[in-house]
């Protein structure tokens, strides 16, 4: 029997076809829901009149989220950044039903399953594509604070950009406590390395940039970038923070970071910037780790593999040698 909407807790396929009918007027042919993301519940569509559309949907309480997308959208669009076309968009649902994105279907898929089939070539320009479309959204206004950001308004901002490093730090520290799978000891040893860069933390201005752009939302098709997407937040802060979050997905799959090294070449970082990218590397590694035996939005924990934990750990150890 096919479920009612009205009264499921979380998004589904069907859950999705309904938003899919009632904002295009045509039912969907094909739909599967994408097996990443963490948060949201994002569907491939494909509708009986042949259109390919992405349907993003939430579950209830989650409304801010969307309408930070549409903000932020509204924003970056006009600047040139890549973002699919909204097609319909309801944030504040009516009873029974998700708060619902419904977009474009870019071609191409996430850079990071794209990675092992791009030339060094390829790598290059995609470096180089996203080190500029990064400089255009730095010329919007700096933020009123640091961190990530909803809008301009957002008051969860912090006072400094140290802060937010703190912050995620201890936010690791909380989910390993929570799940008991790694010991907390790993945040405390990038906790020690952030003083010796107070100084060049003091100096880092709000400005804007996108967080997640890495080896997910950056959409590659035939080796070129077709587009970014699931931009729900910008924050405000170290441009570089990407670039390390970029680098840490690659590590952790094990891949090279040819990618980085061209990216970094563009920016044309200082010694000492790129000491602070292996730092902030390290932040997101323990990050990484704090993600294991987590629920988040899937039907089950992410699984607890040791090799995976000390493969982690590896990682972690060789950056935090040299910072």
């Amino acid at each position: 029997m096919q479920k009612n909407h009205i009264t499921e807790i979380t998004p589904t396929v069907d859950s999705a076809a309904a938003v899919v009918l009632r904002s295009l007027g045509t039912p969907a042919q094909t739909i599967s829901r994408f097996p990443t993301g963490l948060a949201h519940y994002v569907f491939d569509v494909l509708t009986t009149d042949g259109r390919r559309v992405v349907a993003r949907l939430a579950r209830r309480g989650q409304e801010d989220t969307f309408a930070s997308a549409v903000y932020w959208h509204q924003l970056l669009a006009p600047r040139g950044v890549p973002l699919p076309a909204l097609l319909a968009v309801d944030v504040q649902p009516s009873r029974g039903s998700f708060p619902y994105m419904l977009m474009e279907r870019l071609p191409g898929r996430d850079l990071g399953e794209e990675y092992l089939s791009l030339s060094i070539s390829q790598k290059r320009r995609l470096a180089q594509q996203l080190a500029r479309i990064q400089e255009s959204v730095s010329e919007l206004p700096p933020g009123p604070g640091f961190g990530f950001a909803r809008s301009y308004d957002d008051p969860s901002l912090h006072a400094t950009w140290a802060d937010v490093l703190r912050d995620i730090l201890e936010r690791s520290r909380t989910s390993m406590e929570a799940v008991g799978v790694v010991p907390t000891r790993h945040v405390d040893r990038v906790a020690r390395k952030l003083a010796a860069y107070a100084t060049y933390f003091v100096a880092i201005q709000p400005t804007a940039f996108l967080d997640d752009t890495t080896t997910k939302n950056v959409l590659v098709h035939n080796g070129r970038l077709s587009g970014i997407v699931d931009v729900d937040v910008v924050c405000f802060g170290d441009p570089l923070f990407t670039l390390a979050l970029t680098q840490m997905a690659l590590l952790k799959r094990g891949y090279d970071t040819e990618y980085i090294t061209f990216w970094s070449d563009a920016l044309k970082l200082t010694a000492e910037q790129r000491a602070v990218l292996t730092l902030y590397t390290a932040i997101f590694c323990v990050d990484f780790l704090s993600e294991l035996g987590q629920r988040f939005n899937h039907d089950a924990p992410i699984s607890v593999d040791d090799q995976e934990i000390d493969h982690l750990v590896s990682v972690l150890d060789r950056l935090l040698a040299v910072v």
